[in-house]
């Protein structure tokens, strides 16, 4: 009679039951004070690693959210004739936040990653872990390559905006000096020379600084993305050419199989027919020691009185 031995294996691979959907595992100790490893529930493993999984696309899902809202905020403030300041000011938190929640994404698809490269295997848990997360590390990495394209195209748009600013007050300047002015700080250089009230001056000066010094920032996250995206690309492709090495494993396993079917039913054939071949001599042999027991009997009752 077969009995539940579930709780006996448990023991034996050093693992505890708990009320929550992960597995705790301890370790054994020996009566010498030596500390054996615990053997590692495969399953279990995977289960976390899914779970972790599972909170890394939240952050990406929280992370495409600040994006599209950082987006929105770019078309507010490029249809506002001036810079509105609160909107700059939630506009900067967007980009921050987006950053840093980056970098700490980034971290975690490294680790992963890591866990992953010291995991070798081509087949079952490992290679669904390898899928996992070359598709965070895609997602990610096309994540940022629209924030940074989405950074550029408002960086070019907020300069045109400071040269329609210049414009209206018949001020001349060209595309290179605002760049040039942007970068270096000297927004006042843009407007020196003009001659205006001071209040209105002073509110020229304002826009095109406010809008200066969002650009600025704009660079600096720019910059501060451009090696983590970096990073990333360099993740994926050495995931995608691991991926495309188990592919290609997979598909020469494929072929093999393929290879091993077609000889098993050309064995199954060559079986058959031998098969057949010792059938049709099994009958002639009947056949020919019949024919010789007649023959036989025909020569006896030939030469002998017997028949």
């Amino acid at each position: 009679m077969f009995r539940d031995r579930f709780a006996e294996f448990q023991e034996r691979a050093g693992i505890e039951a708990s009320s929550s959907s992960r597995v705790i595992r301890r370790y054994q100790i020996e009566e010498n004070g030596e500390v054996q490893a615990p053997l590692i529930d495969e399953a279990a493993d995977f289960e976390n690693f899914l779970e972790r999984v599972g909170n890394i696309r939240k952050e990406l899902s929280i992370l495409t959210d600040d994006f599209n809202k950082m987006t929105q905020l770019h078309l507010v403030l490029l249809s506002t004739p001036g810079a509105d300041s609160e909107q700059v000011q939630i506009l900067n938190a967007c980009v921050d936040r987006f950053v840093q929640r980056s970098k700490l994404l980034k971290d975690s698809v490294k680790i992963m990653d890591d866990e992953v490269k010291n995991n070798p295997g081509t087949c079952g848990i490992p290679r669904a872990k390898k899928e996992q997360v070359y598709a965070i590390e895609k997602s990610l990495v096309t994540l940022l390559g629209k924030f940074n394209a989405e950074q550029i195209d408002y960086k070019e748009k907020a300069v045109k905006k400071i040269t329609e600013y210049l414009r209206i007050k018949d001020i001349e300047v060209p595309d290179d000096e605002i760049a040039e002015a942007v970068s270096s700080g000297n927004i006042s250089d843009l407007t020196k020379g003009v001659i205006l009230g001071y209040n209105e001056k002073k509110a020229l000066y304002q826009d095109v600084k406010s809008r200066a010094d969002e650009l600025k920032q704009l660079e600096a996250s720019i910059r501060e993305l451009a090696d983590m995206f970096h990073d990333l690309h360099l993740l994926v492709v050495s995931q995608g050419e691991m991926l495309d090495r188990v592919e290609t494993s997979v598909a020469n396993a494929t072929d093999y199989a393929e290879r091993a079917k077609g000889n098993v039913q050309e064995a199954r054939k060559l079986q058959k027919r031998a098969r057949k071949m010792k059938v049709i001599m099994l009958i002639g042999a009947i056949v020919a020691i019949i024919l010789l027991l007649i023959f036989l009997q025909g020569l006896v009752c030939h030469f002998t009185p017997i028949c």
